[in-house]
């Protein structure tokens, strides 16, 4: 049988596979699009124009990756009796356990990457058909992919105790206040849509000191 090391290990292995496979999905479901609207934009507007669009494209995409984060979580991960709502209880369940690490990952699997970036690139490829916004567009999936991978990261070294950079430490205890009181705390880094919806809430863990 194996001991509480051993199981923390290989899950700390697994869960940092699935972090990097994800990683790896979120660029290319990202960047190959972005890339692609990008040389076509170039042949229809001067660059100047394609350079703001892709600035405010890259600004509202972070922003509706907060929105999407929020929705997501809330009414999706932590909706009762189904798949998504029951592997996100799993997620809760494990907090403090030498299998934690392995159920850190925010999004299961790259397939689910693919179904994230489908769900939200239809509705903005068919607004920026419509009014010839492909520098914005650009801008978006770039926005989308770096929200993503950065909020896998910061989720991983929270529930890891790992290194965060001084703005960012306050999220440690902010995102585990979340494991205490559940219905609230949905942003995991950058709590826009918390304090929008009144879900910010009071933090009840205290933070925990950075491991190295």
């Amino acid at each position: 049988m194996p001991t509480p090391t051993e199981l923390m290990e290989v899950a700390v292995r697994h869960g940092r596979d699935k972090k990097r496979k994800n990683a790896v999905a979120a660029l290319l479901c990202g960047a190959v699009p972005a890339v692609l609207l990008s040389r076509y934009s170039e042949s229809v507007v001067r660059w100047e124009l394609w350079l703001l669009g892709f600035i405010v494209g890259l600004i509202l995409g972070l922003i509706w990756g907060d929105a999407f984060e929020y929705v997501y979580h809330r009414w999706l991960l932590h909706r009762p009796r189904s798949p998504l709502g029951n592997g996100h209880h799993e997620h809760h369940a494990q907090i403090g356990t030498p299998e934690e690490a392995d159920h850190v990952a925010l999004v299961s699997s790259p397939l689910n990457i693919l179904l994230l970036f489908v769900i939200n690139g239809v509705p903005a490829f068919l607004v920026a058909s419509r009014m010839g916004l492909w520098g914005i567009l650009s801008g978006v999936f770039i926005g989308w992919t770096v929200y993503l991978i950065v909020t896998e990261e910061i989720h991983w070294r929270i529930h890891r105790n790992g290194w965060l950079p001084p703005g960012l430490r306050f999220a440690r205890a902010y995102h585990m206040s979340h494991h205490d009181i559940p219905n609230s705390r949905y942003n995991i880094f950058f709590p826009l849509f918390d304090l929008l919806f009144g879900s910010a809430g009071r933090s009840k863990a205290p933070a925990q000191p950075a491991r190295d």
